[in-house]
């Protein structure tokens, strides 16, 4: 999968930014696969160029932005998220498809391990508290047959 992200440039304590495409599991700084434009947070204003219309190409071909990236975006052209998804048609910007999963999990009731020890004990399986004996009942005998016994001693005949 690949990302649109920040790749820092510059010295220590002046950092700038390249915004460029990269796989997810490249390292911050490795290898990019396009360079969409840069940043730079300390002028005052800041300085910010971005190639919106490959951004936009990038996007609809499936790169995930950073939410930092989402946010340089919106600055350099006000509306780009719903531009993005008004010319998608269906296919919302890819940060709304993924917020929806996570509100249907969110909305249902989570179990407790109480709940989930009295499902164990009624399926038939021991539950949780009176496996703590048994195992430990296990464990000295496996200790007892582990130890090594002196050899006997030999009679000098």
């Amino acid at each position: 999968m690949l990302r649109i992200r920040l790749s820092r440039r510059g010295k220590r304590g002046k950092p700038s930014y390249r915004i460029v495409v990269i796989p997810s599991t490249a390292s911050r700084d490795g290898r990019n696969v396009d360079d969409l434009g840069y940043y730079n947070p300390i002028p005052n204003p800041s300085e910010l160029k971005v190639d919106s219309d490959r951004a936009r190409k990038w996007i609809t071909n499936g790169a995930q932005p950073s939410d930092r990236v989402w946010k340089l975006l919106e600055i350099a052209e006000p509306g780009f998220k719903e531009k993005l998804s008004q010319k998608n048609g269906s296919s919302a910007a890819p940060e709304k498809q993924a917020a929806e999963p996570k509100e249907k999990a969110a909305s249902k009731p989570r179990s407790t391990t109480k709940a989930r020890a009295v499902t164990k004990s009624k399926a038939g399986t021991a539950s949780k508290s009176s496996a703590k004996p048994a195992k430990a009942k296990a464990t000295a005998k496996a200790k007892a047959s582990t130890k090594k016994t002196a050899p006997k001693a030999r009679s000098k005949s």
